[in-house]
């Protein structure tokens, strides 16, 4: 009696504890950060144009027939396809080898500006970004993974794996390191995403280190619309973010032509240190929806395939 008092017990134990993990589930979405319920929406609609598995003939993942070789296994015969003819047919599903593709956010202090409180800082449009291209690379069949943190270099496959990559990329330190490119396998894809304002070398020591792998690379450079054209007049006070001494110009408008032309060659020598290591850099301002140059990059990764 008591063994069978213990064993209700423990059904019932078992039940009330199945129970409290289904509520956790059902409103484990509600306490996602609005970021990562962002990028899934922006991921859904990337899918609706580019995905990573090709698509041939009707059906999920139908390719082509092709006739029966000797000793085909009997299992392998369409035979309602072989049915009008004498050919026996092979019905064969084929899909492309999943990609593999590691990300990098930069987490620098210089991400966390913005010009204006009506926009994202530029590391949470980085972020925004990063997840965005994750969670329609893995919708996609593909296999993502990051280049820093404790699973640096490790790839998943699968939609369950997004939230575990979500919440490695937005507890990830500031003081995390620069992409590293030995974490990379050989002909593998990596996409970095920061705003690059990086000195010239610094810059091509990276790329150099990816196109030694070599690696398929996508660079995603976001920036502020103030950093892009200076907006600002009279006398400012500049502040730096990681630990640089502020400064303070007086009539800045009149070194606006000048700061505009750095900028510009500073983009140009980007454009050509990418080119040199067949990188490709894609421009993005935090004043724009981030789903077009998304789209462009994702394209590209995935070799442009469309839904059929």
């Amino acid at each position: 009696m008591f063994r069978l008092f213990e064993r209700r017990r423990s059904e019932t134990a078992r039940g009330a504890s199945s129970r409290m993990q289904e509520a956790a589930n059902a409103s484990a979405r509600d306490l996602l950060p609005p970021l990562v319920i962002e990028a899934e929406r922006i991921a859904r609609q990337i899918r609706m144009g580019v995905h990573g598995q090709r698509r041939a003939g009707t059906g999920e993942d139908f390719w082509q027939y092709r006739p029966a070789e000797p000793h085909e296994p009997a299992a392998r015969i369409d035979w309602r396809q072989s049915a009008r003819g004498d050919t026996y047919w092979v019905r064969e599903r084929e899909a492309e080898a999943a990609q593999q593709i590691l990300f990098w956010r930069d987490p620098s202090a210089s991400m966390d500006w913005r010009s204006s409180a009506a926009l994202p800082t530029k590391r949470d449009r980085a972020t925004l970004c990063t997840l965005a291209l994750a969670a329609a690379a893995l919708q996609g069949g593909e296999r993502a993974g990051l280049l820093t943190g404790p699973e640096a270099g490790r790839h998943f496959g699968g939609v369950h794996a997004f939230p575990r990559l979500a919440e490695s990329l937005m507890t990830q330190q500031d003081d995390a390191p620069a992409p590293q490119a030995t974490l990379m396998r050989p002909w593998g894809h990596a996409v970095l995403v920061s705003d690059f304002l990086w000195p010239p070398e610094q810059m091509e020591s990276v790329l150099r280190g990816f196109a030694a792998r070599p690696a398929r690379l996508e660079l995603l450079c976001v920036l502020d619309p103030a950093e892009l054209a200076l907006p600002y007049s009279g006398r400012v006070r500049f502040e730096g973010l990681e630990e640089t001494a502020a400064l303070t110009l007086s009539a800045v408008e009149d070194l606006a032509p000048a700061y505009d032309a750095a900028m510009r060659a500073h983009l140009d020598a980007l454009r050509i240190i990418a080119g040199r290591h067949r990188a490709a850099l894609t421009l993005h301002h935090t004043d724009q929806p981030p789903l077009p140059a998304l789209l462009a990059l994702h394209a590209r990764l995935t070799g442009g395939k469309t839904l059929a």
